[in-house]
């Protein structure tokens, strides 16, 4: 990778001429004679990002390198000093190449000098790693080294006997300290302590452009730390600008017209599709760093989810101190309005690290919406509904980690998840036949309290510095939902009346255990991976009816069931490199064991089954950087029912709208292919094939005038796509990212064909303007589109928005206007035999929103730990 030069010296100066630390080995098949060729080989095999300017290492640069294995730290301090040359670890995944010329150093007049030791440590008797230490004689410097991890320091020099030397030693956060030595005396540079600084001068920081939405090989990566999507919205939000994704008005999550699995930090939410929308509307963009989005996820993730992956990763705190952020949020939406405040805290001391997060969000909105259907004998119903929310949720992440030494940590995690939502249903109803229109009026209170606590228990050790090691994960679950819904309705034909009540309280308790193990060797990884997860499940249908001036229990609309599930689940995958040529391979194997009650009805089902899951993915890189590439892989996936769709169990919402469950639901299985290509700018283009059997989709039908919804499997389904990311930089201070899917889908209901061709496209666009700010540009359409029997209209917005930086970056305001043109609506049609649905939808989508966070810390930077859960998608599964 190649840079400019003023950056490197800046970049090696914050490094603190950190030496190499590194005890890995690469393997070198043919003999190289050019050093960028070297260069290039090390980032590869090393998983190393290598950066050096062309100023400064430049292609006619030639060395002599037989084939063999080498260490890194070996074979750098035989390439470089040759050419004036030497490197520093900025981090543990980047080196430096940078000129002795450049920062004024000379290489030492005796480099066969006598051998000097010695050893560095805190105050609390620590080692101190990348310290910097120098030898002056008269202030003039004659050579120099760094610390290892264990504090240990090493160097040459032609020493004069009864000669005084000074030795300075430098480290970032530590006061320096000089010593004064006569030579042969060197016994004082056997123990060197430093001590802390405490009065430390402003941060300096080295921020690089970055876009906000990147390529690479197998995935799209959203940078939200430090790009203009860092402050004033949700998590959900976020995901509704990332390529490829769709996020539908309800909180739904597909990738190119599939379910995904959400992942944050790792850790793969087991929630029903409404309660994770409603957990990520809490997250906060100023504690995300980034979001993945892996279409092939390869062996190593659970196979749940048909479409892919969208893994959320939170930001990274501070070490030695304290780092916190605050933020608030006012949002106008029509005539109600919403808010939240958060707050995230990282606290460091020794090897003991704790950390907090946060978060309450009010949210007023209406709605407006009709529904009407249409009968084949000439009747009708149609309605007219004002909608009222009232929702409060609060949230609260608190852990600890443990490390006992650099390689192995042990950590504990503990989630705390509240919410009180109530929604008010208020219609108008006219129920329509040849001979005279009956009207009518509904008011119906739907409340929901959900509450969800969990715990895990994190161990890791990394065995060495390439990325080989063993982890351990443990972690329960408990999830309480009551949920009661009230309905009252009146006709001026009395005998239309109703009035009902359900409550469908869930309980579900989840507990697992995993373990990891990856082992690098030279271009070669080796991972492997057991799971078990045990889910239990206990939910219950209560329908009463208000008769006489009191409710009483309907026996036979009531249920009650009771789930129990486990998954055995291990994998192995291999991957290997070759020059520029790259190949994984990977088999997952799942055992699904399976109990389902309902006791009420007393209908017991059991399943077991075995499923394998095999992946390859096969990249050619084009050119020596990387930048342009060919990729080909296949993968095959699952959607496993949610635990409520397995329910036996019919739940009427309303005189003529009900669910049913359906216990003999199977999962559906995706095999994908799919190539593709990156050229020069980051553009890139991809074609895919998906082919999905027992399809799930949820279908209406219309049985004695009541429209029933149910989720069934529909035989296979075709799917045929190509998609385009395309970055632009238009000016300096204009950018743009623009994405493009379409795709055709083929299945058959019912003895109906169904096609539909569906387009996706997007542009994000982000003006700087210099001393003033940066603002945006969203705007988003999706085509019609189908979902078993109904189809979706098309659906477009465009989005505004300002930032201001303030207080040398501490604070950051933002205004947003979502939606400017009020153009988002929803727009469905569904179709069967004996009716035609037509429904339509208006949220308040065009809002005002005015946020603010503020950063506050003492201490200097180090890398946020993160507990791992080994509690996956059963959390999505787990449903009202």
């Amino acid at each position: 990778m190649r840079n400019h030069p003023y950056l490197l010296f800046l970049l090696l100066l914050l490094s603190s001429y950190r030496l190499v630390a590194q005890s890995g080995s690469i393997r070198i098949n043919h003999e190289q004679r050019s050093l960028v060729a070297v260069l290039e080989i090390i980032a590869r095999q090393s998983r190393y990002h290598v950066i050096y300017s062309n100023d400064v290492v430049t292609d006619s640069m030639a060395v002599s390198v037989a084939p063999g294995e080498y260490a890194i730290d070996e074979l750098l301090q035989n390439v470089l000093p040759g050419h004036d040359l030497f490197y520093r670890e900025l981090s543990d995944k980047t080196l430096v190449v940078s000129s002795l010329k450049l920062h004024g150093i000379q290489q030492p007049a005796e480099a066969k000098g006598i051998r000097i030791r010695g050893h560095v440590r805190d105050s609390a008797d620590r080692p101190l790693a990348f310290a910097s230490v120098g030898l002056y004689a008269a202030d003039r410097f004659l050579t120099g080294s760094t610390t290892d991890r264990q504090g240990h320091f090493s160097f040459r020099y032609a020493f004069d006997t009864r000669q005084s030397y000074t030795v300075k030693v430098t480290s970032i956060g530590f006061q320096p300290e000089e010593l004064e030595l006569v030579y042969p005396d060197t016994a004082q540079l056997a123990a060197i302590t430093l001590k802390r600084d405490h009065h430390l001068l402003a941060e300096v920081q080295v921020q690089a452009s970055r876009p906000p939405i990147e390529r690479r090989a197998d995935r799209f990566i959203v940078n939200v730390a430090g790009s203009i999507l860092e402050t004033g919205s949700n998590g959900l939000e976020i995901l509704q600008k990332s390529p490829g994704l769709w996020v539908d008005p309800n909180g739904n999550i597909s990738l190119r017209g599939q379910s995904v699995m959400v992942m944050i930090n790792d850790v793969v939410q087991r929630m029903s599709a409404t309660d994770l929308a409603e957990y990520l509307r809490t997250l906060r963009s100023e504690d995300i760093a980034k979001i993945e989005i892996l279409p092939n996820p390869p062996a190593e993730f659970e196979a749940e989810g048909s479409g892919g992956i969208v893994h959320i990763l939170l930001k990274r705190g501070r070490d030695e101190g304290f780092t916190g952020t605050l933020n608030t949020q006012y949002r106008q939406q029509v005539q109600r309005p919403a808010y939240g405040m958060g707050a995230t805290l990282n606290y460091k001391i020794k090897n003991l690290y704790v950390f907090g997060t946060g978060g309450y969000n009010r949210d007023r909105s209406a709605y407006i919406a009709t529904n009407d259907i249409r009968y084949p004998d000439q009747h009708a119903y149609s309605s007219f509904t004002d909608r009222e929310n009232n929702n409060k949720q609060a949230m609260l992440r608190l852990g600890a980690i443990y490390e006992f030494s650099a390689n192995q940590s042990i950590g504990l995690q503990t989630n705390l998840n509240r919410g009180k939502l109530l929604q008010r249903f208020d219609t108008d109803i006219a129920l329509i036949d040849p001979q005279h229109v009956t009207e009518g009026s509904a008011i119906s209170d739907w409340t929901r309290t959900p509450g969800l606590n969990s715990a895990t228990l994190n161990y890791s050790w990394k065995t060495d510095s390439l990325g080989s090691g063993l982890k351990v994960i443990a972690d329960y679950l408990h999830s309480e939902n009551p949920n009661t819904n009230e309905f009252h309705s009146r006709y001026t034909d009395p005998q239309q009346d109703a009035a009902f009540r359900n409550a469908t309280p869930s309980t579900t308790r989840l507990y697992s255990v995993q373990t990891d193990y990856s082992w690098w060797l030279a271009a070669t990884q080796l991972k492997a991976g057991l799971k078990f997860t045990n889910t239990d499940r206990d939910n219950e249908v209560i329908h009463e009816q208000f008769e006489s001036g009191q409710w009483l229990l309907d026996p036979g609309r009531s249920n009650r069931f009771r789930y129990q599930e486990q998954l055995v689940m291990g994998y192995a995958a291999l991957e290997r490199q070759f020059r520029r040529f790259s190949a994984q391979v990977g088999l997952r194997a799942e055992q699904t064991i399976m109990d389902g009650h309902s006791v009420s009805a007393d209908i017991r089902f059991r399943r077991s089954y075995v499923n394998l899951f095999p992946s390859v993915f096969l990249l050619h890189r084009l050119d020596s950087a990387g930048k342009k590439s060919l990729v080909l892989n296949y993968t095959r996936r699952l959607s496993r029912p949610s635990f409520s769709a397995l329910n036996p169990y019919r739940l009427q919402f309303y005189d003529f709208l009900a669910q049913i469950g359906n216990p003999d639901l199977l999962p559906e299985y995706t095999d994908r292919v799919e190539a593709g290509v990156t050229l020069m700018g980051g553009l890139s283009w991809d074609i895919y094939y998906a082919t999905t059997n027992n399809t799930m989709a949820q279908y209406a039908e219309s049985v004695d005038k009541v429209i029933e919804y149910q989720i069934r499997n529909f035989g296979s389904s075709h799917r045929y796509g190509t998609s385009i990311y395309a970055p632009v930089k238009v000016k300096p201070w204009w950018s743009m990212t623009n994405n493009m899917n379409v795709y055709l889908l083929r299945y058959r209901i019912a003895e109906a064909d169904y096609r539909n061709t569906s387009l996706n496209i997007s542009t994000y666009q982000v003006f700087t303007i210099k001393k003033i700010g940066d603002a945006d540009v969203f705007a988003f359409y999706r085509s019609p589109y189908l979902t078993a029997n109904s189809e979706m209209a098309d659906y477009c917005s465009v989005d505004i928005g300002f930032t201001k930086r303030l207080w040398n970056n501490q604070a950051r305001l933002r205004l947003n206007v979502t939606d400017i043109f009020n153009t988002a609506r929803e727009r469905e049609v569904t179709q069967d035999r004996g009716a035609t649905v037509y429904f339509y939808q208006k949220r308040p989508t065009r809002t005002v929103d005015l946020s603010f966070s503020y950063t506050i810390s003492s201490g200097k930077t180090f890398s946020n730990r993160k507990i791992e859960q080994s509690a996956e998608e059963e959390q999505q599964r787990i449903g009202n």
